[in-house]
C-alpha cells in the first residue's frame, strides 16, 4: 500500500510538458502581511482579524536566527514554548520534549501544511520535563523547507481533534517562487566541544500556471558537549560520565509540490525523510575486579536510530455553487531503533557480549481526510468535514543477551514479553460556522464527534467572537471542550530499565494496563483527558505596530501519568509502575505582545517584538491512590514547578540593503526539581543570540552569529551529591530551560541563485 502512494507523489515528475518557461528570476516574490490558516476554516486571517491568538515566524525571520533545529527556533521567538536539553535519559536524549504554556508535550498538535502530523514512537519515560508523553520530534523537519510556522495559542481539540488542548503548531512549507539557495555553516562551543557543520540546499522547479516542485536536502553533524562533574565515587575523582549534547548526525529529505490540473483542480504533495543516529551515554558503572569484562569500569554509551517519513497526496477544487473541497491521505511512521555498546551483561560476565541490539519502537500513522467549506453569503460561511486515522504502535524485542538476567548495563533491552502489535481507528466528522452578525461583531461556532476503537466516543464545541470596539481595536474571546485520546504507547508500553536513586542504581519494571500483575495493584483501562477553555483578550493596531493582550484557563480532567514507583520483588525488579487517569489540573495565565516596525530612509528597517508569558500550572485532584506525595512529590512538583512560569523575549532585527542585525534577548523564571525528598528552586536565566549578515554580492551573504553569546550556564544544585549535586557527576538539572552546554559561535554563508 505505501509503495502505490509513493507512486502516486511522484507521476507528475515525468509530465515534462508541464514545467514553464519562465526562470526563478522572473518570479515575483511580493512581501505582504503574514497571515494563518489555523484557527478558524472561513480563510486566512492575520492576528488582528483572528478570533483566537495566532502567531507567525517567516521564512526570514527563521533564516535570521542562525538555528537549524525547528524546536530551538520556535523557543527563540516563541515565550511559553520551553524545550530543555536532557542528558543521561535515554531516548530523551535524542528526541526533545517541548511544551507550550507549561502543559504536556502531548498536548500540542502539530500539522503539516494543515494536516496530522504524526508522533516520535519514543514515550519519555525517565525524570524529564514530559515524562509519560510521546510529541512530536520537531526536528525531523528540514528547517529551510519552511515558508512559515503558524502558533495557534488556544485550546482547539474541538476543531482539529485529539492534543490540540494547549495549542496547534502549523508547518507551511515554501510554494511558488522561492529562490534556490545553499546554506554551509560552521560553528563550535568553548574549549572546542560541540562543533556543528550545517548543509542545505533548497531547489524550486517552477511549473505552469504556478505550479511547482520544491527539494530540500541537508544535513547536520554535531559533536557532544561535556557538562559532567567529577565522579566522587572513584579515586582520585575524574570526570567518567559523557553529560551534555550527544553526538549525533542528522538527514533530511523533503519534496513539496503542487500541480494545478486543465480542470481547475489542484494536485498537491509533501514528502518528509528524516534519518538521525545519535550517541549519548548512561552512567559511568564503577570498577570491580571480579568482572571478567571491564574490571576497571566502563561507560555505557546508548545509541539511537531515527527513521522518520511522511507522505502526503491530495486534490482540491471547486464544485458547483462555490463549494470547495479538499481530499487528502497522509502516512507517516516514525521509528527508533536502541543499541548499547561499551557495555555488558553482569550475569553473563565472561560470556557477555559488549554491543547489544536493545529492540525498536515504531509508531504508524494513517489519516484519510475530506474537507468542505462555502461561503453562503456576505454572512455565513460554512465548513464540514470528515476523517479516518488508523494508528499502530509496535515494540520489537532485542537480542536475548540483551535483556536475559540483568540486561546490558545503561539500557535493558526490550523483551519478548514487552512486544507489542497495536492498532486502533478513528472517525471524526466535524461542523465548522462563521456567522457576522452584524459589521461588528463575528462569530464562530465549531463541534467535533470523534468515536476510537479502544475508548468510545467523544463530543466537543467551541465558541469564539470577535468585536470591533473601533477601526483600531477589537476584543476577542473563546470558551471550548476538548479531549486527548491516550497514546498506543501509553496503554501498550513496558520495559524493565535502570535508574537512581540516591547513590544506588535500581531496577524498575514499566507494565501495561492489561498486565495481570499491574492490575492486581490498581491499573484499569485509560480514559481520554478532558478540557475546557477559556480566552479573553484583545488587540490594538496602530500605522506600523499593533499590541495584543489574552487571558487563557484550561483545566484537564483525567490527565494520563505513570503512577508512583509500588514496590516489588519480581526477579531483579524492585518497582513497578504503570500509566493511569491520574490528576485534574489547571493551567492560567497570561500572554503580552507587543510588535514595532520603524521604516526609514535608504530602505533601513527597524523591527522590535517584546513578548510576555505567564502561566501557572496546579494540580487540583488527584484520582488514584497509586499517586501520593510519599511515592511522586518529584513528578507532582515536576508538573507545577519544574517548568518556568515565566518568560519574556525582546527581538531586534536592523536591515540595510546590505547588514542585517538581529539580537534576541531571552529570560525564563524560576524552576524547581525535587531530589531526595527536597525540592530545590533555580534562579531565572538570562540568554542573548546574535547574527550580524553583510551582502556580499547580489546573490551571496556572509553571516557571523551565536547563541547565548554571553556563555550564560543555569545555577548548580545546591546540594551535596554523588550523582545530583554541585559537585557531583551532574552539576546542573535536566530541566534547564537553557540546557547546560554554554555558548555556540558559528559563521554561516547563504548563496541565492
Amino acid at each position: 500500500m505505501i509503495s502505490r502512494y509513493f507512486m502516486l507523489l511522484f507521476i507528475p515528475l515525468f509530465s515534462i510538458d508541464l514545467f514553464a518557461d519562465e526562470s526563478l528570476e522572473d518570479l515575483m516574490n511580493v512581501e505582504s502581511e503574514a497571515k494563518v490558516d489555523i484557527g478558524s476554516r472561513d480563510g486566512a486571517k492575520n492576528y488582528f482579524d483572528a478570533k483566537s491568538a495566532v502567531d507567525v515566524i517567516t521564512a526570514q525571520q527563521i533564516e535570521q536566527t542562525g538555528m537549524s533545529s525547528l524546536t530551538n527556533i520556535l523557543r527563540y521567538f516563541v515565550a511559553g514554548f520551553n524545550a530543555p536539553n536532557p542528558s543521561i535519559s535515554d531516548g530523551s536524549d535524542h528526541v526533545r520534549a517541548f511544551t507550550l504554556r507549561g502543559m504536556s508535550p502531548d498536548q500540542v498538535l502539530v500539522l503539516i501544511n494543515g494536516k496530522r502530523l504524526h508522533t516520535s514512537a519514543l514515550l519519555h519515560v525517565n525524570g524529564t520535563i514530559g515524562k509519560g508523553s510521546s510529541n512530536v520530534d520537531l526536528d525531523t523537519i528540514a528547517v529551510d523547507a519552511i515558508q512559515r510556522v503558524e502558533v495557534l495559542r488556544d485550546g482547539a481539540a474541538s476543531q482539529y481533534g485529539s492534543d490540540a488542548i494547549a495549542g496547534v503548531i502549523n508547518i507551511v512549507l515554501k510554494g511558488y517562487g522561492n529562490k534556490n539557495k545553499v546554506i554551509i555553516q560552521g560553528g563550535e562551543r568553548q574549549k572546542g566541544q560541540g562543533k556543528r557543520k550545517f548543509i542545505s540546499g533548497f531547489i524550486s522547479i517552477p511549473l505552469k500556471y504556478d505550479g511547482f516542485i520544491n527539494f530540500t536536502v541537508d544535513t547536520i553533524k554535531s559533536d557532544k558537549t561535556q557538562n559532567a562533574g567529577l565522579d566522587r565515587r572513584l579515586t582520585p575523582p575524574v570526570v567518567s560520565t559523557h553529560y551534555g549534547l550527544p553526538k549525533a548526525t542528522n538527514y533530511h529529505l523533503l519534496m513539496n509540490a503542487e500541480i494545478p490540473l486543465e480542470s481547475g483542480s489542484l494536485l498537491y504533495s509533501n514528502i518528509l525523510l528524516n534519518k538521525r543516529a545519535s550517541q549519548a551515554s548512561a552512567y559511568f558503572r564503577t570498577p570491580d575486579p571480579s568482572r571478567a569484562i571491564f574490571p576497571n569500569g566502563f561507560l555505557p554509551m546508548i545509541h539511537a536510530n531515527i527513521m522518520d517519513y511522511s507522505a502526503t497526496v491530495g486534490m482540491k477544487g471547486e464544485i458547483f455553487n462555490g463549494i470547495k473541497w479538499d481530499l487528502s491521505q497522509v502516512i507517516g511512521q516514525n521509528s527508533f531503533a536502541f543499541g548499547v555498546t561499551n557495555s555488558m551483561n553482569y550475569d553473563l560476565n565472561s560470556s557477555s557480549p559488549t554491543s547489544f541490539n536493545n529492540g525498536k519502537l515504531v509508531f504508524s500513522q494513517y489519516t484519510t481526510n475530506l474537507d468542505m467549506k462555502k461561503q453562503i453569503n456576505d454572512t455565513i460561511a460554512l465548513a464540514l468535514g470528515a476523517e479516518y486515522r488508523v494508528e499502530k504502535y509496535n515494540i520489537y524485542a532485542g537480542d536475548k543477551a540483551s535483556y536475559i538476567d540483568s540486561g546490558s548495563q545503561g539500557f535493558a533491552g526490550f523483551q519478548p514479553a514487552n512486544e507489542t502489535n497495536s492498532r486502533r481507528e478513528n472517525y471524526a466528522l466535524y461542523v465548522d460556522t462563521t456567522f457576522n452578525f452584524t459589521p461588528k461583531l463575528s462569530t464562530e461556532l465549531a463541534g467535533r464527534y470523534e468515536k476510537y476503537s479502544d475508548f468510545g466516543s467523544t463530543r466537543n464545541i467551541k465558541l469564539a467572537g470577535t468585536y470591533k470596539v473601533t477601526e483600531s481595536f477589537r476584543l476577542r474571546t473563546s470558551a471550548s471542550t476538548g479531549f486527548r485520546a491516550p497514546s498506543l504507547a501509553q496503554s501498550n508500553y513496558s520495559l524493565t530499565s535502570t535508574y537512581s536513586s540516591g547513590n544506588t542504581i535500581k531496577t524498575k519494571g514499566t507494565f501495561k494496563t492489561t498486565n495481570p500483575i499491574a492490575i492486581k495493584h490498581g491499573a484499569r483501562a485509560l480514559k481520554p483527558e478532558k478540557s475546557q477553555h477559556l480566552s479573553l483578550g484583545g488587540v490594538y493596531k496602530g500605522e506600523n505596530y499593533y499590541f495584543m493582550a489574552d487571558y487563557f484557563y484550561t483545566r484537564v480532567n483525567n490527565k494520563v501519568m505513570l503512577s508512583g514507583d509500588i514496590p516489588i520483588n519480581i526477579g531483579n525488579i524492585t518497582d513497578m509502575r504503570f500509566f493511569t487517569n491520574a490528576i485534574d489540573t489547571k493551567t492560567e495565565g497570561v500572554d503580552l505582545k507587543g510588535v514595532y516596525n520603524y521604516k526609514m530612509d535608504d530602505d533601513k528597517q527597524l523591527d522590535i517584538t517584546l513578548w510576555y508569558n505567564y502561566n501557572k500550572n496546579t494540580i487540583l485532584q488527584i484520582n488514584t491512590p497509586y499517586i501520593t506525595q510519599a511515592n511522586s512529590l518529584t513528578a507532582l512538583d515536576r508538573i507545577e514547578n519544574g517548568q518556568p512560569k515565566n518568560s519574556q523575549r525582546l527581538l531586534l532585527n536592523y536591515k540595510t540593503v546590505k547588514y542585517n542585525v538581529t539580537y534576541n534577548f531571552s529570560r525564563f523564571g524560576s524552576y524547581s526539581q525535587v531530589v531526595s525528598g527536597v525540592s530545590q528552586r533555580f534562579d531565572p536565566v538570562m540568554i542573548s543570540d546574535a547574527q550580524l549578515s553583510y551582502k556580499i554580492t547580489k546573490r551571496t551573504n556572509l553571516s557571523l552569529g551565536g547563541n547565548n553569546i554571553f556563555n550564560t550556564r543555569p545555577n548548580k544544585w545546591k546540594n551535596s551529591g554523588k550523582f545530583k549535586g554541585y559537585n557531583g557527576i551532574l552539576p546542573y538539572s535536566n530541566y534547564s530551560p537553557i540546557g547546560f552546554s554554554g555558548a555556540f559561535y558559528y559563521v554561516k554563508a547563504t548563496m541565492r541563485f
